[in-house]
């Protein structure tokens, strides 16, 4: 799918995570314990998601009028961040179904990629102006989190 170039970093980081929903469900097949996964997962949340999800909350999401926030693309993206939140917090506290948590971070992860590429870029991309485009652009230069994460655990290995 073709990605206005302001946006194309945070594609980048789709396709991050992506691989870390890969290790996870890797780990998991391999019998590494829920709690070795479940750090990794809440590091990987606090350090490239959320920022991640700041990123376009304040700069593709804030600069839509009330009609265009209320777009099936831009709501679904905004309760799934909340979602993200409140299975990170299952999965961190170790209560519950592990397992269970794990998985549907997995799948919510998956989901909300593919949504996101295929529904909420392209929308924004519709709806925003040039100029809002630009200034996602600059921010996501000085935002833009690499898969320079180093993870001294390779539970997927």
């Amino acid at each position: 799918m073709k990605r206005s170039e302001q946006l194309k970093k945070l594609s980048w980081e789709h396709h991050d995570a992506l691989k870390f929903a890969r290790r996870i469900h890797k780990g998991m097949q391999n019998g590494t314990e829920p709690e070795r996964i479940s750090r990794y997962v809440t590091f990987i949340f606090e350090n490239l998601l959320q920022p991640h999800f700041r990123l376009e909350e304040e700069f593709l999401i804030k600069p839509l009028d009330s009609a265009q926030a209320q777009n099936i693309a831009v709501t679904q993206v905004l309760e799934e961040h909340q979602e993200f939140a409140r299975l990170v917090a299952a999965i961190g506290s170790g209560a519950g179904d592990s397992i269970g948590h794990l998985e549907s971070f997995i799948d919510l992860l998956k989901r909300h990629v593919k949504w996101e590429e295929q529904r909420f870029f392209p929308y924004c991309e519709q709806v925003l102006s040039e100029a809002d485009l630009e200034t996602v652009r600059a921010e996501l230069d000085q935002g833009h989190v690499p898969d320079q994460v180093t993870w001294k655990d390779p539970f997927w290995n």
